[in-house]
């Protein structure tokens, strides 16, 4: 069991019992594990000094238990705008994604356009293809961009017009319905020819997120 001196005015203890006792200042008190230990001058302390030890009374009760009074409030778990704001960007993205008819592995793109590995990254590099972290730290290459023919048509001066070269946000600008495509998305109006027109309208889009 623990010892704890006398001269403390509070200290962690354990036991059962409440009691209480006179010992001199300095003594060695040993309790059992569970209790707390309150000690506190008697009114013959506080007298004059005399040659006599110096007395405390100190007495050995059930521990309160004040975790309670350290609770976190529930109100501090709270999810703040920063935090709802980041759900939000994780959603888009998901959602970008899906309209985007998932995203193929680079096996994937080299077994469709019948290409090699260095070839697929050279086409990202030079903006011909869109590229997007995906698991593990993996490229994914949206399926929108692609057709049955290899790439859609008109892709490379899009991506460049665009004012972000965040991937997000050029995968969010493809499959987003835009008014001055009377309502199709990027990715739709180039497979239908208005290759100009969308280079227009990446090049007067605001960056909005990234």
């Amino acid at each position: 069991m623990p010892t704890t001196p006398v001269s403390q005015t509070r200290a962690r203890v354990a036991g059962s019992q409440t009691r209480t006792r006179l010992l001199g200042v300095g003594s060695i008190v040993t309790v059992p594990a569970g209790l707390e230990l309150a000690a506190r001058e008697t009114a013959r302390a506080r007298g004059r000094a005399s040659a006599k030890p110096q007395v405390l009374e100190y007495e050995v009760r059930p521990q309160v238990d004040r975790s309670s009074r350290r609770e976190t409030s529930t109100d501090a778990y709270a999810v703040g705008p920063r935090g709802l704001a980041l759900l939000r960007g994780k959603q888009i993205r998901d959602d970008d994604l899906r309209r985007a008819g998932g995203a193929y592995t680079l096996d994937q793109v080299r077994e469709l356009l019948r290409v090699t590995r260095q070839a697929v990254e050279k086409k990202v590099r030079e903006q011909a293809i869109l590229a997007v972290p995906g698991p593990s730290g993996d490229r994914r290459y949206p399926v929108a961009q692609f057709t049955g023919d290899g790439i859609v048509s008109g892709l490379k001066p899009v991506l460049v017009a665009l004012p972000s070269e965040s991937a997000w946000f050029r995968l969010n600008f493809l499959v987003t319905p835009l008014a001055q495509l009377d309502g199709q998305t990027p990715i739709e109006a180039l497979g239908a020819g208005k290759t100009e027109e969308v280079v227009e309208a990446a090049r007067s889009i605001g960056v909005q997120g990234s």
